[in-house]
């Protein structure tokens, strides 16, 4: 941190912001650009002090090198929509010597209806030998510095370098890109602190719905949404919603036959084999292409499967699905990602959906069904489903075996007989009959 780009040659840096309150805190709001930032702006992890420093003096966590790679630098280098929230930086040294000049001050002659709004509009003058810290958003100013400079803008003080770094190529042309900041001065390391701890405590991620909702670069995410647009498989009936968009559950009254959490996890495990990336959206044709075969599953599916088709009856006739839901795990999401796992093998071994499907139907489904105990369900008096991406594969696995055990592999059936194993407590357990 003790270089040049930290200002040892006392070139002062003006910099024209907005000055603010808050509480105790003065603030100054201002806008640079990309490359000054990754010039001026250095890491707490990098002082020559921090290693020293105390549990109670240090006011950063540890970077994340791995995720700045492999999720933001990719967003900074190819999403041309990209936008970060502000950059806190703590003014760690060289406040004492800045200074913010108004420009009701600058400029005193100001008609009257302007020297109240630009008294806290200037500029701030910083020494030449401040050093700045990245209070909040360290990993956003990494994933700049990295997509601007390369594997040479990855930390000097990282002891372990990935060979995948090596490939990280400069972008020298979002240097001029502009981000928004704020500074706040370092008067009292406890205070700066606390500001570190309330900024990211009370920050609320958004929801997985949410994102979902929200994402268009998320090929799962879009055809999870496409599938309950009007004219499309799981578009509402009567006003009725068939998916539940805002939760991850269904309630024992919910009308709803799935969430929209599912269709994203049942995407995403149709398409699985096609290694499509959840942060970039591929051409408008494989998008298309994606889509009807997803869409295709789910067409068949609620055209053929009883249990589906009951629930389409009752939605198109506005009665209550709770008695089927409650009777019929099929009509729970976590049987329906099962599903998907079976519908993917299906597809590898060239079996035909129509062909798993009569098969389905002949399988007994409710709760009752000791098939089912430390597999899908718990079986406890409430019977409550198994959730987990490892659950739900050994479902599907297991359901996989039922309807086409006489096709998998040795390897597969041991798979199976290992989940029966584990989920009955015995190695003795044998396979259930195939349908």
């Amino acid at each position: 941190m003790e270089n040049k780009k930290q200002g040892e040659n006392h070139c002062m840096n003006t910099i024209g912001c907005i000055r603010a309150t808050l509480g105790s805190t003065e603030y100054y709001i201002a806008k640079m650009t990309a490359g000054q930032i990754i010039d001026m702006v250095g890491f707490a992890m990098e002082m020559p002090e921090w290693d020293q420093m105390s549990a109670d003096e240090k006011m950063q966590r540890t970077l994340d090198v791995n995720r700045v790679v492999s999720d933001l630098v990719p967003y900074v280098v190819e999403d041309p929509d990209k936008f970060f929230g502000c950059l806190i930086i703590d003014i760690y040294r060289g406040f004492e010597e800045m200074e913010f000049e108004s420009v009701a001050t600058v400029i005193p002659n100001l008609p009257a209806a302007y020297k109240q709004p630009l008294k806290d509009m200037g500029f701030l003058t910083l020494p030449g030998n401040e050093r700045l810290i990245a209070l909040d958003g360290q990993h956003r100013l990494l994933s700049l510095k990295v997509a601007i400079k390369g594997i040479m803008g990855i930390p000097a003080s990282m002891n372990k370098i990935s060979p995948s770094w090596n490939s990280l190529k400069p972008h020298p042309e979002l240097a001029s890109e502009e981000i928004s900041v704020i500074f706040v001065e370092h008067t009292d390391t406890t205070k700066i602190r606390k500001i570190f701890n309330k900024v990211n405590r009370y920050a609320r991620q958004t929801s997985r719905s949410d994102n979902i909702i929200t994402s268009d670069d998320d090929i799962f995410a879009v055809i999870a949404r496409r599938l309950i647009s009007p004219g499309e498989p799981l578009a509402p009936i009567d006003n009725i919603d068939l998916v539940n968009w805002k939760n991850n559950t269904l309630s024992t009254r919910s009308k709803q036959l799935t969430t929209l959490s599912a269709l994203y996890t049942i995407s995403e495990t149709l398409l699985r084999d096609n290694k499509f990336s959840s942060k970039m959206l591929p051409d408008a044709e494989k998008v298309e292409e994606a889509y009807k075969f997803v869409s295709d599953f789910w067409r068949i599916f609620l055209d053929k499967i009883n249990a589906f088709r009951q629930y389409i009856t009752l939605t198109e006739q506005n009665c209550p699905v709770s008695g089927l839901r409650e009777s019929n795990l099929l009509l729970k999401p976590v049987t329906q990602m099962a599903l998907a796992h079976t519908a993917r093998m299906a597809q590898l071994k060239g079996i035909s959906w129509e062909e798993i499907v009569k098969k389905i139907n002949e399988i007994d489904w409710s709760f009752e069904n000791d098939l089912w105990f430390n597999i899908l369900i718990i079986p406890s008096a409430n019977k409550k489903m198994i959730t987990g991406k490892e659950a739900i594969r050994g479902a599907g696995m297991v359901i996989s075996y039922l309807v086409m055990g006489d096709k998998m592999s040795k390897e597969e059936i041991a798979d199976v007989t290992q989940i029966i194993h584990n989920a009955r407590n015995d190695d003795a357990a044998e396979l259930p009959q195939i349908v």
